[in-house]
Order: C-alpha cells, then structure tokens, then sequence
C-alpha cells in the first residue's frame, strides 16, 4: 500500500527490432520491433516512443522525408501514417490489405505515391495524402509476360531509376526483375537469374543495378543489357581453381551501391 509502480525512462536499444529507417534531413531514425513499437530517435536527448495497438510485427518503414511524417507496413498486412509533426507522435490514416500479403513498400523522395508489393506478386499503387489506393495496379503476368512459365514469387524489391522517377525496378523473389515504365504501362527490360533475390539496389547513376542472392552471389546488371549480367561475385566464398563456380555460401541479405571517390564501388 506504500509503493506504486509507474513506467519513468526506456533504456537501451529497441527489443527485436525488425524494421528500420532514416530521415537525412532532420536527422531522425525510427526503429520498428517485432511486438509492434516504434521508437524515434533524434539529437541526444530527444526519444519517443509509440505502440500499433494491434501488436503485429513491423516490417518496413518509410520516412516522407523532411515532411514530419512516418509509413509503417505491418505483418497483419496494414499499413499507418505516422504524423511526427506534434508532440506525441499519433497515426493520421490506416489502411488494411485484405486480399494480399504485404510484402516490401517503396516511396519515392518528395512523391506522393507509395508502391506496395505483395506475396502475389503485384503492385499496388497508394495516394500518400489521401491514403487510398490509387486504381493503377502492376499485375505480375503483365510485368513478366513471357519471359517465365511460372510464378515469379513475392515482390522483394521496389526502386525509382535515381535518373527518371517514371522506371521502376521491381525485384522477385524467383530470381527475375523487371524495369516497368509508369507511363506507359509495360515493361521496358526483363533481367532473370538462377537464383532467389533477396536485395537490390541502383548505381546513383541509373545505368546499373546490383542482386544480392540466396547463393551467397552479387550479380551487376546493365540497364540496357537483360541477357546476363555484366559480373557474377562470390565475396565470401572460396574461390576454386580452374575457373570452376566458388562454393556456394549463405545468402545476402541486404547490398547497397555505393561509389568511392576512385570510381570504385
């Protein structure tokens, strides 16, 4: 009857993170977990942090950048507008996927379009202001067409060309990636490899992109060359005499793009 408890500071990194994400200009991270918190980060000092009440993990985040707003994308296949811009972050707008599995989110810097990819294999086109679903829908048998039989797998990777906002790079897991022209609304190249993507990313340039696979392999990909990428790397494995392929090797999860002052990436 002497003592009550009562909740005073949050120490330490967040518990089972899954998510992460940063904002370049204010200079925030977010950090979304497994049990559906987010905390943000900020100067030393400056620390929030927020609960979705559905407890569902958080799987991707992504900044409107330098506009005080946050996306999260939810293992229950929901997505949430975060308003940063008051002093208790709350969520401005939900939207639930009912049909599709959310899989990867992809918002293009000062666009108001937000790309969300499914376990089916399509695209689904969200209105950030409104947070509604914009009627433009990249199917996956359009985006493939006849350069596979099969189902080309979950989307794995969503990316604007750094060069033109109106290509998009999508990624599936099966090993194929499609350049898509937004305009237009078909195909421009079709790139497919042997092996499950797990990561990809573009040369700032725009004339290249590099897969991360299950293999343990990095394959380097022109934009204008979808035949076979222009190099295969093996980092981490062994390599074997007489030219022969290097021993397989876990998979990469995540690769980015990055270039030295040297030209060297």
């Amino acid at each position: 009857e002497h003592f009550q408890l009562c909740k005073t500071v949050r120490h330490g990194f967040p518990y089972q993170p899954s998510a992460l994400a940063f904002d370049p200009v204010q200079k925030i991270l977010a950090v979304g977990t497994q049990t559906g918190a987010l905390r943000l980060f900020g100067r030393p000092g400056v620390e929030c942090y927020c609960q979705h009440d559905s407890g569902a993990a958080v799987i991707q985040l992504q900044f409107l950048i330098n506009e005080g707003a946050l996306v999260s994308a939810l293992a229950d296949d929901t997505l949430h507008l975060w308003n940063l811009r008051q002093k208790r972050p709350a969520i401005l707008h939900s939207l639930k996927f009912c049909r599709e599995r959310v899989t990867f989110c992809h918002l293009p810097f000062q666009s108001k379009w937000l790309y969300v990819g499914t376990e089916r294999g399509n695209i689904h086109i969200v209105n950030v202001e409104s947070f509604t679903l914009s009627g433009y829908v990249i199917m996956w048998n359009k985006a493939i067409e006849l350069s596979s039989k099969s189902h080309p797998g979950p989307v794995v990777h969503i990316s604007d060309n750094p060069m033109d906002e109106g290509k998009l790079l999508i990624g599936f897991e099966s090993g194929t990636v499609v350049l898509w022209d937004l305009k237009s609304k078909k195909a421009d190249y079709r790139y497919t490899y042997d092996e499950a993507i797990h990561s990809v990313a573009w040369h700032h340039e725009g004339k290249q992109f590099i897969c991360s696979h299950s293999d343990g392999t990095l394959t380097i990909w022109n934009v204008r060359s979808p035949t076979k990428p222009v190099q295969t790397i093996t980092p981490h494995g062994k390599q074997l005499k007489d030219g022969k392929k290097p021993e397989p090797c876990k998979p990469i999860l995540k690769v980015e793009f990055k270039t030295t002052r040297s030209g060297l990436c």
